[in-house]
C-alpha cells in the first residue's frame, strides 16, 4: 500500500523527535559523566577514552580504553607494594655533611657503644680510549674506609659507601650523593658575573623518565600521577606521542641527539661500544653556562648504558653511574618479590633515590640555570603491572617538586620512551599500539603562558598532533636559545623534528615525523585472517632477512618460521587519504619460530612480489639465556644458541 503524505510527515516527526531526545539524553549523560568524575575522582580517568587520539587529514590513531577487554587484565586491583626497610637508616646526606643517627642502633639488634660505622669514597674509573675494553664502564675503585666518630661529618666526596657493623656482623650498607661545589663552581662565577645573580627567563631544563610505560598504562596503572600532572598542575599532555625505535638507547638518541639509528652508528658510534664523541644536547647547553646532571637508577640497563654502551669519561658535571654501580653491587634487593626487577637499593625505592637526588639538584641550584636528565628503570622495565608500584612515588615527588617553588624557573619532561614490549600484553592489537606510544607530558612555570602566548598556542595545539622524539630534540634546541619568545632567535632547520614551539600541520603523517613506519601507529590497515598467504610469505621473508644477518654468528641456530599469529594489511602511510596512497603494500606481521619459540613482530612494504623491511624486527618475548653465546646486541634479541640444543633435535638445524 502507498505512503501518503500524512504518514509520511508521521515519520519525520517520529524521527525528529527521536532525534531531540538522543541528543538531549547525551546532553545529560555528558553533564552526569561530568558530575560522576568530580565524585568519584581517580577511578573515572578511563571514562575519556575517545575513539581516536589523533584525527588529522595527516593522521589517525585508534584509541583503546586502558580497561578495553583485551588488556582490562592487566590493571592491578591493588597498585604494586612492597617495603624496602622497616627500620630507620643510620646515616643521612644533609647537604655536604653525613649525618650518624647511633641513637637508632637498637633498631638493628645492637647497642649503641657496639656499633661502629664507616665510609668510603667511590671514584669512577676511567679508561684509556686506546685501550678501550667494553666493560670498562662497569668499574669503580672505593678509597680506604674512615670511621665515623662524631654525630655529624664533612664530606669532600661526589659519593660514599657506608657499611655499619657490631665486632664481625654486618648491620647496614647504603651509598649517599653530594653535590660537591667544585663540580660547578666555574660556572656559577661566570653566570653570576654575566648575568649577576638574576635568571630572568633563563629556564633550566628538569627531564625525568620512567622505563616502559605507555599512556594508556599510564592511565591504567599510574592514574594518581596522570591526574595530578593533567588537573593539578596543568601539564600538556601529548596523546600521540609516536616513538620512533624499538628500545630505550635509539628512542634517547633521537631526543637527546636528532639521530636516526643509521646516524647514530654513521656519527658517533663507529664501534659501537661508546658516546663519547656523540653530539648529545648537554654538550650545548654546557657551553651555554649550564650545569648539566645525569642520574639512572640501573647502571646495567640504563639509558646510555644499555647492552654495555658507556662513556669513557664523564658526560656531565654531576654523573651519578660510579655510584649506582655500587649500590647495585653491595646494596640491591628486590624485598623478597620474585622477577629480574631493582625494587631498592638499601632501604630506599630505587626510584625514590633518583627522585630524592633531582630534589637535591633542583634545590642546590636554584641560582643557576641546570639541564638534568634523569632515567628510572628498575621498576617498570619487564612488567606492565609494575607500572603501579612507581604511581604513589611519582605522585609525591611531583608533588615535593611542585611545593619546592623550583618549578617556577624550570621546564619539566615528564616522559617514558616506549610502552611495554614483552609479554601477554603485546599480543594483543592494543599492546601493539600502547608499545608504540610512550606517554609524554611537558610542564611550563605558570607565568609562561601569559608571557608567550603564541608559543603556548602552539604547544596546545600541538597536543592534538602527531609528535616524535625528534620534536622533543628540536624543541630543547629551541628552549636553549630561547626560540619561545620570538622567531628571530629560533634555530635554522634542523634535519628531523619541529619544535612544539611551532604549530606542527595537521597533515604531518608518521613521513613526514621520521617515525619509520614499522612503529607508526597511524592506521590505516585492515586486520586479516592469520592464515592469510601473504602473511606467511612476509613471515618467511623477514626469517631469511634474520638469518642473513645472523650468518656472521656460527653459534646461532637458522630460523624458520613456525606460526603466524595474527597480521594486518593495508597501503602506505603517508596520508590517510586513500587517493594520495601509493600502489605499495604494507603488511604487519606477528609470528613465532623455532628453535626457541621466539615471538617477533614486523612491518614490510609489498611491491608486486618484492618485500622490504621497513625497521628492525621487534621481539616481543623476552629471550633470557638464549643468545648467551654471542655479544652482539642487535642480533642478541633473534639468535637461539647452538649448544642449547638437545643431542635429540632435529637435524634439520644441524
Amino acid at each position: 500500500m502507498p505512503k501518503t503524505k500524512g504518514h509520511r510527515m508521521i515519520i519525520l516527526s517520529s524521527v525528529v523527535t527521536s532525534t531531540i531526545v538522543l541528543l538531549l539524553y547525551q546532553t545529560l549523560f555528558s553533564r552526569r559523566n561530568s558530575i560522576e568524575f568530580q565524585e568519584c575522582g581517580l577511578d573515572c580517568l578511563r571514562h575519556d577514552t575517545k575513539p581516536f587520539i589523533l584525527t588529522t587529514p595527516g593522521c589517525t590513531i585508534p584509541d583503546f580504553d586502558p580497561m578495553h577487554p583485551s588488556v582490562a587484565k592487566f590493571r592491578v586491583k591493588k597498585p604494586k607494594n612492597y617495603t624496602c626497610s622497616r627500620r630507620r637508616p643510620l646515616t643521612e646526606a644533609r647537604g655536604l655533611s653525613l649525618v650518624l643517627h647511633r641513637g637508632r642502633a637498637e633498631e638493628y639488634g645492637v647497642l649503641e657503644e657496639q656499633l661502629m660505622c664507616e665510609y668510603q669514597g667511590i671514584v669512577r674509573v676511567e679508561q684509556n680510549p686506546d685501550n678501550f675494553t667494553m666493560d670498562c664502564d662497569k668499574k669503580f675503585s672505593l678509597k680506604e674506609k674512615v670511621l665515623l666518630t662524631d654525630a655529624i661529618t664533612t664530606i669532600d666526596e661526589d659519593g660514599v659507601f657506608v657499611t655499619c657493623h657490631s665486632n664481625v656482623r654486618k648491620l647496614y650498607e647504603t651509598v649517599h650523593y653530594f653535590l660537591q661545589p667544585r663540580r660547578s663552581e666555574a660556572k656559577r662565577k661566570l653566570f653570576q658575573e654575566k648575568y649577576g645573580g638574576q635568571r630572568g627567563d633563563m629556564l633550566s631544563v628538569l627531564i625525568m623518565g620512567i622505563d616502559s610505560v605507555s599512556r594508556a598504562n599510564m592511565r591504567r596503572n599510574m592514574p594518581k600521577t596522570f591526574h595530578f600532572l593533567k588537573d593539578e598542575l596543568g601539564a600538556l599532555d601529548f596523546q600521540a606521542f609516536n616513538k620512533v625505535a624499538d628500545n630505550t638507547n635509539p628512542n634517547m638518541a633521537a631526543s637527546l641527539m636528532g639521530l636516526t639509528e643509521k646516524e647514530l652508528t654513521e656519527t658517533c658510534q663507529p664501534k659501537r661500544t661508546k658516546f663519547d664523541d656523540c653530539p648529545l644536547i648537554w654538550k650545548n647547553f654546557s657551553d651555554a653556562g649550564y650545569i648539566t646532571v645525569y642520574g639512572e637508577d640501573d647502571p646495567y640497563s640504563g639509558s646510555f648504558h644499555y647492552n654495555r654502551y658507556g662513556f669513557l669519561k664523564e658526560p656531565t658535571d654531576f654523573y651519578n653511574r660510579p655510584y649506582m654501580l655500587v649500590s647495585h653491587s653491595y646494596t640491591r634487593h628486590n624485598a623478597g618479590k620474585k622477577g629480574s626487577f631493582v625494587l631498592c637499593l638499601g632501604g630506599e625505592k630505587s626510584i625514590s633515590v633518583i627522585h630524592d637526588y633531582s630534589l637535591a639538584v633542583a634545590d642546590t641550584f636554584r641560582d643557576t640555570p641546570y639541564i638534568a636528565y634523569y632515567w628510572n628503570t628498575g621498576i617498570t622495565h619487564d612488567e606492565v603491572e609494575w607500572a603501579s608500584a612507581t604511581d604513589v612515588p611519582s605522585l609525591e615527588y611531583l608533588r615535593k617538586l611542585n611545593e619546592s617553588g623550583v618549578l617556577d624557573h624550570t621546564i619539566l619532561f615528564f616522559i617514558s620512551d616506549h610502552g611495554i614490549r614483552f609479554g601477554d600484553i603485546r599480543q594483543t592489537y592494543a599492546g601493539l599500539l600502547e608499545e608504540r606510544l610512550p606517554y609524554f607530558f611537558v610542564l611550563f612555570p605558570p607565568w609562561f603562558r601569559e608571557k608567550y602566548p603564541e608559543a603556548w598556542k602552539s604547544l596546545s595545539t600541538n597536543t592534538k598532533r602527531l609528535v616524535s622524539n625528534f620534536d622533543f630534540h628540536v624543541t630543547l634546541n629551541d628552549i636553549l636559545v630561547r626560540g619561545y619568545e620570538n622567531d628571530t632567535k629560533s634555530l635554522p632547520a634542523i634535519l628531523h623534528g619541529q619544535s612544539l614551539f611551532k604549530e606542527i600541520p595537521d597533515s604531518r603523517s608518521c613521513e613526514d615525523a621520521t617515525i619509520p613506519e614499522h612503529y607508526c601507529t597511524c592506521e590505516r590497515s585492515q586486520q586479516v585472517e592469520a592464515g592469510h598467504p601473504r602473511l606467511r610469505k612476509a613471515a618467511e621473508f623477514v626469517v631469511n632477512q634474520l638469518n642473513y644477518g645472523m650468518a656472521v654468528f656460527p653459534e646461532c641456530i637458522q630460523l624458520r618460521v613456525s606460526e603466524v599469529i595474527r597480521g594486518r594489511m593495508g597501503q602506505s602511510r603517508k596520508s590517510v587519504r586513500p587517493n594520495e596512497a601509493p600502489k605499495t603494500n604494507t603488511i604487519s606481521v606477528t609470528f613465532t619460530t623455532l628453535p626457541g619459540k621466539a615471538a617477533m613482530e614486523a612491518t614490510v612494504r609489498q611491491y608486486q612480489e618484492n618485500f622490504e623491511l621497513t625497521a628492525d624486527v621487534s621481539r616481543i618475548n623476552k629471550y633470557g639465556n638464549q643468545s648467551h653465546c654471542i655479544s652482539d646486541p642487535f642480533y642478541a634479541r633473534y639468535c637461539y644458541c647452538r649448544d642449547l640444543l638437545p643431542s635429540v633435535f632435529p637435524t634439520i638445524y644441524a
